[in-house]
């Protein structure tokens, strides 16, 4: 069973936690304190801050959008002791609305990671070279609420690692209860803006499933995350430095 427990405790924020403690294939476990995925830290109060620095935290990639970075940026970006990249993974991607109404009865977000892998590798490889390339200390990724781009980048780490699929949909899953509260206000508001309540259920929620056709999917059209990475342009290098950090 995947655990959690060397997260730092953080108050004001989410979902955020450790891609420490998956099972190896091979044996073992991924280590604790390589990466962190997470949501955007918008909430972050000054004892998470610290709780954060004092845990190791070094490198941020934030896959936000400009105007979500504009609306909301990360309070650690600009800290002397952070190195912070601002990576805009899903530029240039349909939008979620343009996606739902091409496929009005069997849209749901298994669909939009697949197009994300589709046609967002520049960003995608970029993101990865960064965190390949990150420092001592620990790596944080995040989006907004940290489920979908994280969603992906975690998978995609997880499995090139060595993680077996069922604890990587078992890791994507975790967002229904580590995320349950932020979810919550995301959907309050999108419910506000008019969103038709099922498509909402469906853009939030992270059900097992939707992660287990993703990762079909990626083993059908690329032979899996490590194939996928070395399509994309990561080198081999980056490549090994990423298994090397967190599989130990």
């Amino acid at each position: 069973m995947t655990t959690t427990t060397k997260t730092p405790a953080l108050s004001g924020i989410h979902n955020v936690r450790d891609l420490g403690g998956h099972p190896l294939a091979g044996g073992g476990s991924t280590r604790y304190g390589a990466f962190l995925r997470g949501d955007a830290l918008r909430g972050l109060d000054s004892d998470g801050l610290r709780a954060l620095l004092d845990s190791g935290l070094r490198t941020i990639v934030d896959l936000r959008s400009h105007a979500e970075v504009a609306d909301g940026p990360n309070p650690l970006a600009g800290h002397s002791d952070i190195a912070y990249h601002h990576i805009p993974l899903y530029d240039g991607l349909a939008t979620i609305e343009a996606m739902a109404e091409a496929h009005p009865n069997g849209f749901d977000m298994g669909l939009r990671y697949r197009a994300a892998m589709d046609s967002c590798q520049p960003a995608l490889a970029e993101a990865l070279g960064l965190l390949a390339q990150a420092g001592e200390g620990t790596a944080l990724f995040h989006c907004t609420a940290g489920k979908d781009r994280t969603g992906v980048i975690a998978a995609l780490l997880l499995g090139h690692a060595g993680v077996g699929a069922e604890a990587v949909v078992a890791d994507y899953a975790m967002t229904a209860s580590y995320g349950a509260g932020l979810i919550d206000v995301l959907r309050q508001k999108a419910l506000a803006r008019g969103t038709d309540p099922d498509r909402a259920e469906r853009v939030l929620a992270s059900r097992p499933e939707t992660m287990q056709a993703t990762l079909i999917w990626l083993d059908q059209t690329y032979g899996g995350a490590t194939s996928y990475m070395q399509r994309i342009g990561v080198s081999s290098g980056d490549c090994d430095a990423l298994r090397a950090r967190l599989a130990g």
